[in-house]
């Protein structure tokens, strides 16, 4: 039903994003009335068993699987608010972390950030190579999703 959106380099996929199926039956249901309206909303960030470190250097990633739930991540550290615009046809998701309401000196490990609509229930899901985060860091995600469609 979707296509996983990756980028590699010579040690790996950099990251791997993919809209979940439950992104394309809450859009139906929302569409025909079915349920309140769906809403994209907040950005959990923790990590999780889809990033694992690569012995020769660097970090794997594996595919997202469609059925991913707030259950497979771990660690959750933060929330934020979603930005989000429309260009045309393209949605544009800005995420950026809430790092000033971060406890001075924990650090967190990152890899796995999960888009929630306004029930709480994850819709896409991004992992990346495996980084700290702590208070102090500045680290934002802009992300687009392509609507089918002539943009008009």
């Amino acid at each position: 039903m979707s296509e996983v959106i990756s980028y590699a380099s010579a040690t790996g996929a950099l990251y791997k994003a993919q809209l979940l199926d439950y992104y394309y039956t809450r859009r139906a249901d929302s569409a025909i009335g079915l349920g309140k309206r769906f809403q994209m909303m907040k950005a959990y960030w923790g990590k999780s068993n889809l990033v694992k470190q690569n012995p020769t250097g660097g970090w794997t990633i594996d595919d997202i699987p469609t059925n991913f739930t707030n259950a497979n991540l771990l660690g959750k550290f933060a929330e934020c608010d979603l930005i989000c615009t429309r260009q045309g046809a393209t949605i544009t998701v800005n995420v950026v972390l809430p790092e000033s309401k971060l406890p001075a000196n924990a650090v967190y490990d990152f890899n796995t950030l999960t888009l929630v609509d306004a029930d709480g229930v994850a819709f896409a899901v991004l992992c990346a190579q495996q980084d700290s985060i702590y208070k102090g860091k500045i680290y934002s995600i802009l992300l687009t999703i392509e609507q089918k469609g002539s943009g008009a």
